[in-house]
């Protein structure tokens, strides 16, 4: 039905009017009233509504996608949605639009527009302006050619914004995003209370303090998830904990330490998880780039950081955390072992009945029911106290007697970085030139990108070990008392392989320090 046939016919079409616009300005004012509904798309269905009036239409629902992109495959449109559903089922007749591009700007979209008006030919659809009438075989045609030449703009627009943001994070120029955590508002200056949090949980990290536990104190402090309108039909109004995964990211952000990131956004939405940004610093000779804000940490702080979380994520993978070793409520589970079987020693409570549930509470044994041989028990807190005090005692004799070792060189390998992002150049400049095949420099190319990305993994675990050898043991003895049972647990493994508990008989007998048995790594 021709637009002239429909406005003479005795039952006019009932019609949906389709109102978008990528960005609407208007709304970031946070203004009320009509500014709610958007400047540009309140304009947007008063023409339309007097398009309507004047073929004599009735206007039946008004479908608003305000704010929201055509272009992004990866956004749904809800009211675009909405519109076809109706139209395939009757609910409109046709539907009144801007122009084509307020309806689809990609192919994908405009094909599926055209389906429901080849199936229906009594459906209607005019655009208010670029001449479009979607009941016409040549209207269709052209809002698909146009649909088809706003896609390959948006495409060329891409790789330009890609090209340009990156040669933009290359001269350390900040792009606009979120206010990240830490900082303030403007995103360049520390946010007083959030930027201590976060350099204390960073450096702790090295230390064997776990995410689960940060995030247990950052909930406790007030940090909360950012609620959804999922979230909130879920779970109401109730406080949320921020994610493990968001913690973890919030650590490992390179700009913590001041180091510029890019990451493609095509690459951020083709990953199923949060993606690990410290692949993502931008180099230029060699070195990171700085940005333009206050670091809240230094270079080795955060990279003793990402390494350590690095190490824990490879061992999950490999299976390595046995849950022995990774438990949080006492000091020597995975380190405690048998003296008649070697067999991993477990902490658990004594019953209440027991005498020395009051004293002592807890106590390791050597389990059967596990494997072990059950030859071994014996209360928990003492050997806990020795092997403590041990510790410590072996940490001031070494601070004492082992002489101070050459500081670490991080910029090592910066020279050779350099020469790899020159290299690769200079591959992309004969690929350009034919004087290499696409197979010859795919090949070269990868085997550059493999080198760098390994240079790049050893300069921070450098930076790791710099760190960890000016402050680990002089920060060890003084914030011992404050350090949490995960922490402590994680230093002395690095100097105690085991403690062997050996049998001292049966009956009640006063703790024995000579049957611990304390063997220390090479």
């Amino acid at each position: 039905m021709s637009p002239r046939d429909a406005a003479t016919s005795a039952n006019p079409p009932v019609v949906g009017l389709y109102l978008r616009v990528s960005e609407d300005k208007s709304l970031k004012a946070g203004a009320a009233s009509w500014r709610e509904v958007g400047e540009e798309v309140a304009a947007q269905q008063d023409e339309l509504e007097g398009m309507a009036a004047g073929l004599g239409w009735t206007v039946g629902a008004i479908y608003n996608d305000n704010n929201t992109p055509a272009t992004d495959p990866f956004i749904v449109r809800k009211d675009f949605e909405q519109s076809l559903l109706d139209l395939e089922t009757g609910t409109i007749q046709g539907l009144l639009f801007y122009h084509s591009d307020r309806l689809a700007r990609l192919e994908y979209d405009a094909a599926r527009i055209n389906r429901l008006y080849q199936m229906n030919a009594k459906l209607v659809g005019l655009s208010f302006s670029g001449g479009v009438d979607l009941s016409q075989p040549e209207g269709r045609a052209m809002f698909m050619m146009q649909a088809t030449m706003g896609g390959m703009e948006v495409a060329s627009t891409k790789r330009r914004t890609t090209r340009k943001n990156k040669r933009l994070a290359e001269k350390g120029v900040m792009h606009g995003a979120p206010r990240p955590f830490g900082w303030a508002d403007d995103r360049e200056t520390i946010h007083p209370v959030e930027s201590k949090d976060l350099a204390d949980a960073t450096r702790a990290v090295p230390g064997g303090k776990k995410i689960g536990t940060i995030r247990k104190e950052w909930f406790e402090k007030g940090y909360q998830k950012k609620q959804t309108k999922k979230g909130l039909e879920r779970y109401g109004e109730r406080a949320m904990p921020l994610d493990h995964s968001t913690v973890e990211a919030i650590l490992v952000n390179p700009r913590n330490c001041g180091y510029m990131t890019y990451l493609p956004q095509s690459e951020r939405r083709d990953s199923k998880k949060k993606p690990w940004m410290p692949d993502y610093v931008v180099y230029k000779d060699g070195k990171p780039v700085i940005g333009p804000w206050q670091p809240i940490v230094t270079p080795d702080e955060w990279a003793a950081c990402v390494e350590a979380i690095k190490t824990r994520k490879e061992r999950r993978k490999k299976g390595l955390n046995k849950p022995h070793e990774t438990s949080d409520k006492y000091l020597l589970s995975g380190v405690a072992r048998c003296g008649k079987c070697m067999f991993p020693l477990t902490a658990n409570w004594y019953s209440k009945q027991s005498p020395s549930y009051e004293r002592y509470g807890y106590r390791y044994a050597c389990l059967s029911t596990l494997g072990g041989c059950g030859g071994v028990t014996r209360v928990g807190p003492p050997i806990e106290e020795l092997v403590e005090a041990a510790f410590l005692e072996e940490v001031r004799r070494s601070l004492g007697s082992v002489a101070k070792d050459d500081e670490v060189d991080e910029t090592v390998h910066d020279e050779r970085i350099a020469e790899i992002e020159q290299e690769i150049d200079e591959v992309n400049e004969r690929r350009k030139s034919k004087r290499i095949t696409l197979t010859r420099a795919l090949d070269l190319m990868e085997e550059l990108e493999t080198e760098r990305a390994e240079l790049r993994d050893e300069r921070q675990r450098l930076m790791a070990s710099k760190l960890q050898q000016k402050t680990e043991y002089p920060t060890l003895l003084r914030e011992w008392e404050k350090y949490s049972i995960a922490e402590k647990k994680y230093r002395l493994k690095q100097d105690i392989r085991a403690v062997i508990v050996h049998p001292q008989g049966r009956g009640r007998r006063p703790f024995n320090p000579e049957l611990i048995e304390i063997e220390w790594s090479t």
